[in-house]
């Protein structure tokens, strides 16, 4: 099963934030998991599907997905 296609380890609902706060919790929360997981990040900050690829870049942690629905976006993280 590929990655972006398995079920989230974890959920973080920052629906109601804006970053940089919704980056630093999931930064936070990322650490805190193991290798290979996934966290699931419900967001209505539309500049999270820029930021977050953006700031994952500098670390082994990654963007799996992201959907965007109509009041937030559902962005998947891969620990790395």
């Amino acid at each position: 099963m590929k990655d972006a296609e398995r079920k989230s380890d974890r959920v973080l609902d920052l629906r109601g934030w804006s970053c940089p706060w919704c980056i630093l919790k999931a930064k936070s929360l990322l650490k805190q998991m193991s290798t290979g997981q996934i966290l699931e990040v419900l967001s209505t900050d539309p500049e999270a599907q820029v930021n977050f690829p953006l700031i994952l870049k500098k670390s082994r942690d990654k963007v799996l997905k992201v959907e965007q629905h109509k009041e937030y976006f559902h962005l998947f993280l891969l620990r790395g």
